[in-house]
């Protein structure tokens, strides 16, 4: 689905866009990419003021309203096939830019092989088909299927787009919850964990923690809400977003995920040896030291378990408008009943939704 952005030449933008140059207009007041603009000029109508259409070299006067069409990618049109979904969709938040689902566990995010049809995209195809838009939505920040929680659609490319420079900037700010196998000193309850993750040769859903400098970096701040017997409940930020990052990183410093069949107790599973080194605010800093990767032997396919992780908080940047979207996806069953099977009662979600460590 195109975006359509207006903006109203005032004063007061004479100065920045050299006496109302529709090229500086753009780039300045309404914030549109140089990649952007020049897609726009290919497009009927693309950049028009009072219905007629202008070049960015022209000027056009205060009062006057500059529109612009951001064109949609139509390569990327119906590859996407909408599927009704079996139940109706948890939406978190909805504008015409993105849309926030609370997705289930055990369901995929984006087709595959092996899942063609059952998936998020498919999904969130079929509920804009239901409102007659035909967009083609794009995934900010990609769940694991057995991952539940808060998930991200933009509805144009424009969106994703900003929405990418967001995460990248830091802006875009996700919150975990965590059920951990064994119980953390009191001193610490909270920590950056900063290890860089690469692929492992040969495997392919494994990745592992490797030498400072060698991977992608890697950094997660933690900390503990609760914990009792054998288990914690942790609440992790990223900083950064790889492919099982929480997961692993929280493995690394030797609590695994409740139920992770890949780096969990009873999973092959790399074994890192982490250096601690206490900072300015009583926090541990871990740093990778050594580390001994394990054979990646067959991963256990029994289904009735998942790594006990779920998106609860998210945080970000409406798009075009710049303002703030705060959404929490109630915890599911499954977590809240795992949670309690090992004496931890679930917190308020205010504490889940701040996002200092």
């Amino acid at each position: 689905m195109e975006k359509v952005l207006e903006y109203t030449l005032r004063e007061e933008d004479l100065a920045i866009t050299a006496g109302g140059l529709v090229n500086l207009i753009l780039k300045n007041c309404v914030r549109v990419t140089g990649h952007e603009i020049s897609a726009a000029k290919f497009t009927r109508d693309g950049i028009t003021c009072g219905g007629r259409t202008v070049h960015v070299s022209e000027r056009i006067l205060p009062g006057q309203t500059l529109r612009v069409v951001l064109p949609e990618d139509e390569r990327q049109a119906g590859k996407i096939l909408p599927v009704e979904p079996p139940e109706d969709l948890d939406i978190l938040y909805e504008d015409e830019d993105l849309v926030i689902v609370n997705k289930p566990a055990g369901t995929a995010v984006h087709p595959s092989p092996g899942h063609y049809k059952g998936t998020m995209a498919n999904y969130l195809a079929y509920h804009l088909q239901q409102q007659g838009q035909g967009s083609v939505c794009r995934i900010i920040g990609r769940l694991d299927k057995e991952t539940s929680g808060a998930l991200v659609f933009a509805k144009n490319r424009a969106g994703a787009a900003r929405l990418t420079r967001e995460r990248q900037s830091g802006e875009f700010q996700r919150t975990y919850l965590a059920l951990v196998e064994n119980l953390f000193p009191q001193d610490a309850d909270k920590g950056v964990i900063d290890a860089d993750i690469d692929r492992i040769p040969g495997v392919l859903l494994k990745r592992r923690i490797v030498d400072k400098g060698t991977g992608e970096r890697a950094v997660t701040h933690y900390r503990v809400l609760r914990q009792s017997g054998t288990h914690a409940l942790v609440r992790c930020r990223l900083e950064t977003g790889r492919t099982h990052q929480i997961r692993l990183h929280m493995a690394g410093i030797g609590h695994p995920l409740c139920g992770d069949r890949i780096y969990g107790s009873h999973a092959p599973a790399p074994k890192t040896d982490l250096l601690a080194a206490e900072d300015s605010d009583n926090e541990y800093v871990f740093h990778k030291k050594t580390e001994c990767i394990h054979e990646a032997d067959d991963i256990f396919s029994d289904s009735s378990e998942r790594a006990m992780l779920h998106a609860a908080a998210l945080r970000l940047l409406q798009p075009f408008t710049g303002l703030e979207i705060s959404v929490i996806a109630p915890l599911p069953e499954d977590f809240v009943y795992k949670c309690r099977s090992y004496g931890i009662m679930v917190p308020d979600y205010t504490e889940t939704d701040d996002n200092r460590t």
